[in-house]
């Protein structure tokens, strides 16, 4: 398995609330693709179909610009930032979130889409508590090239417990297959 690693200057935690309005936009993934944060979720709570707050806690790291203009979009959609806690570090002290990118993968370059049909996928995943500290989530937008929307979600802040969310995809067929393909290399549980 390859390890692309993200070394950027900036590195920080965000617990944020999404409101119902935007449980069905792909907030993550405009955070990844759009402002090239590499983000982790490190808790969530999120029911399906609740009209109660989504809330999750999330490491980050990116450039301090890419970072400021992620927190300003996440503010312009009014979603609530309970808590923000960032830092600058030198490249020599900085500690990465490591996208785990199987060998089949390929990164996606930013702007480049394949052609062809849009396709939807539906599913859930089972995140182990092996893996609470990469983020998997991430690695389908940034090595498969998918628009991921998390429908739902539960992880708890006590490690010894898996999590599972529940999973929109967008994208080609062959992305998709690729997610999937994704997920199974990462000996994941994936339900349809």
């Amino acid at each position: 398995m390859n390890v692309s690693t993200t070394v950027n200057p900036t590195q920080g935690c965000i617990q944020i609330r999404v409101p119902e309005k935007y449980h069905r936009q792909p907030i993550f993934s405009r955070l990844i693709s759009r402002y090239r944060w590499t983000v982790n979720i490190a808790a969530a709570a999120f029911e399906i179909e609740s009209k109660n707050d989504a809330w999750f806690n999330l490491e980050i790291q990116g450039n301090p610009q890419q970072v400021e203009a992620g927190i300003t979009y996440l503010r312009e959609l009014s979603i609530k930032i309970e808590q923000l806690h960032l830092k600058t570090v030198t490249p020599q002290n900085i500690e990465n979130l490591q996208i785990l990118c199987p060998n089949y993968a390929q990164k996606v370059d930013d702007g480049k889409t394949t052609q062809g049909q849009t396709t939807r996928a539906k599913f859930q995943v089972c995140i182990p508590t092996n893996y609470r500290s990469f983020p998997v989530i991430a690695g389908l937008v940034i090595c498969c090239g998918l628009t991921v929307n998390i429908a739902g979600a539960m992880l708890d802040s006590d490690t010894k417990n898996d999590g599972w969310f529940d999973l929109e995809l967008w994208g080609s067929r062959e992305q998709i297959v690729s997610g999937l393909r994704y997920f199974k290399q990462l000996d994941l549980q994936i339900w349809l």
